[in-house]
């Protein structure tokens, strides 16, 4: 039976099917929760898209008990803008009016171009990775300036003005090795000013720009790979972008030893293919906690 007042929004274009086990599916896990708390779980609406099983917030929620729903309810106990795209034109100021929420992660993030994280960086750690393809000498990095497009590949320079291309960044090439020589990124996971959990993500030498992994570790303590000047610094890029959850990909240079945040996504997907069970069930433990700290902290 479909509980009305249980019922998320999904996209027209589902096939009907899927549509109806999705909303029997939330529904009797809401009924479920009910039963078992003793009451309606506290609700997390997300708007304007819902996130999918897929995503970090997902399984945080889910950890915690809460409904997460893209329909509003009378109350919630916070709510997210979620959006899945690189730009959004929507002002803070269309956030549904019916929806009474205490806290409203990433209410004004709604650019996180490379060139908007370029100059959020160069203004948080004091250094940045754009370069002058006209005039840099040597290997540099070319990329699409929208998000999660996983595109980077090696260009030498400098190029000629006729090669000059639009819609993309170039950036320093920077040498993330470790000391055997696998590539490896960084992945924190920002929650509301703090960090509970960061995974190290290392790459075979041809796929070091692009999603695929060939082993992931849960990193135990942050402050074994951030300095708390790298730490401040990260908050004052999320501040600068207006990001109150995002999982941010950073990479360390191994001659410098500077750390570069080249990408930010406050919709992301995990926790990453690679960890073992016990880890993902212990990373989605720790942002839960996070999430619900920070939560009824500001709720206060």
């Amino acid at each position: 039976m479909m509980l009305k007042n249980y019922r998320v929004q999904l996209p027209d274009r589902m096939p009907r099917l899927e549509q109806w086990i999705k909303q029997n599916r939330h529904a009797l896990w809401v009924l479920l929760q009910r039963i078992r708390q003793g009451k309606r779980p506290p609700v997390f609406y997300a708007w304007p898209e819902l996130p999918s099983r897929r995503a970090a917030l997902y399984k945080m929620t889910r950890s915690l008990g809460w409904e997460l729903t893209n329909l509003p309810r009378q109350k919630a106990i916070a709510g997210i803008r979620f959006k899945d795209a690189t730009q959004q034109n929507l002002s803070a100021s269309t956030w549904p009016i019916d929806l009474e929420a205490p806290t409203v992660l990433n209410t004004s993030c709604i650019d996180i171009r490379k060139q908007t994280l370029e100059k959020a960086h160069a203004n948080a750690f004091g250094y940045g990775m754009s370069v002058d393809p006209l005039m840099h000498q040597g290997q540099m990095v070319i990329k699409s300036d929208e998000n999660a497009k996983h595109d980077g590949h090696l260009v030498h320079g400098p190029i000629d003005p006729n090669d000059l291309r639009s819609n993309v960044v170039y950036q320093l090439n920077i040498d993330n090795r470790d000391e055997s020589g696998r590539y490896f990124d960084y992945r924190i996971v920002w929650i509301l000013g703090h960090i509970p959990v960061i995974y190290q993500k290392f790459k075979a030498p041809n796929e070091r720009f692009t999603n695929a992994t060939v082993e992931t570790k849960l990193v135990a303590d942050v402050a074994l790979v951030l300095s708390e000047t790298e730490r401040e610094a990260i908050a004052r890029l999320t501040h600068s972008m207006h990001v109150d959850y995002a999982e941010l990909d950073a990479l360390r240079d191994r001659h410098t030893g500077q750390l570069f945040v080249v990408d930010v996504n406050p919709t992301p997907w995990g926790p990453p293919a690679g960890l073992g069970r016990n880890e993902m069930d212990e990373a989605i433990q720790k942002m839960a906690e996070c999430l619900q700290d920070q939560v009824l902290r500001l709720s206060k």
